[in-house]
């Protein structure tokens, strides 16, 4: 694990926690919220070759298919790969449909290799997409607007929101 992101990959069982509502443990790790035919299903929505090639050095051997989930993180992880949590899992007929989209994304993420994928998937399906990376930058920087810890691209970032809501609406 990298220890220089902020969302820590130990957070992730706690967050899917808080939206389902239930206690999800770090089982969900080693991939076992899937079953066979759902890993299958999800794996052509996860492109790494839409990832910049310099992020993608750092990953590795690839997650297998073939293993079957726990039936009851199965059945409470339902919820989490629905498409108001999982935007990146829908059909390609569904991304489709979305209007023009704005995606902010920092080089100090877990959801950074994500931000990539869901920008080459809404642009394969013709979405209007602009996507503004900040490289050094870090999850939540955009909310240290003011106060002692306050940071300039914070500013920048809003000013980047604001620039493209006042150009698309």
């Amino acid at each position: 694990m990298e220890q220089h992101y902020l969302f820590f990959q130990y957070t992730v069982d706690h967050t899917l926690s808080m939206y389902l509502n239930e206690k999800i443990d770090a089982s969900i790790y080693a991939n076992n919220h899937t079953s066979v035919n759902q890993k299958k299903h999800y794996r052509k929505y996860v492109d790494w070759s839409l990832i910049p090639s310099k992020y993608r050095t750092v990953y590795k051997k690839s997650i297998t298919d073939d293993k079957e989930g726990d039936p009851s993180l199965i059945a409470k992880a339902k919820k989490v790969l629905s498409p108001e949590i999982s935007p990146l899992l829908v059909e390609d007929e569904q991304l489709a449909k979305l209007p023009p989209t704005y995606i902010l994304s920092v080089g100090h993420d877990r959801l950074r290799d994500e931000s990539f994928i869901y920008e080459g998937r809404l642009k394969r399906v013709g979405v209007p997409v602009v996507h503004n990376h900040y490289e050094h930058a870090f999850h939540g920087s955009v909310g240290l607007l003011y106060g002692p810890l306050a940071l300039d691209i914070a500013h920048e970032m809003i000013g980047d929101i604001v620039k493209y809501v006042k150009e698309n609406l």
